[in-house]
């Protein structure tokens, strides 16, 4: 299972935490279903309202997970001996700063 980020807006006007629950510093601007396997494998869903800082935060989250599933995918097909300098040129280009060239 991959990691899955989900944001929305919300009515303000309903039953919202007046704080970000994830920084408790900032009103909250959306409401967010954060999804991935932890690591024992299980699957963890956390949700809520999150301020803006905090959304950018949780996004960053899901690009390190997607920067290291592409790294390992990669190291795979090369231990499979597959030819992986498109795959490679790709990763680095959505990821500069994912190391290993």
């Amino acid at each position: 299972m991959m990691d899955t980020l989900f944001f929305a807006s919300f009515d303000p006007l309903h039953d919202v935490p007046k704080l970000c629950i994830l920084c408790s510093s900032h009103p909250p601007v959306f409401s967010y279903d954060y999804r991935a396997l932890d690591r024992s494998g299980e699957s963890r869903k956390t949700s809520g309202y999150c301020c803006a800082r905090c959304a950018a935060r949780l996004l960053k989250k899901l690009e390190l997970a997607e920067s290291q599933e592409w790294a390992e995918e990669e190291a795979a097909l090369e231990n499979d001996e597959f030819d992986i300098t498109d795959f490679r040129k790709h990763r680095l280009a959505a990821f500069p700063g994912s190391g290993r060239n």
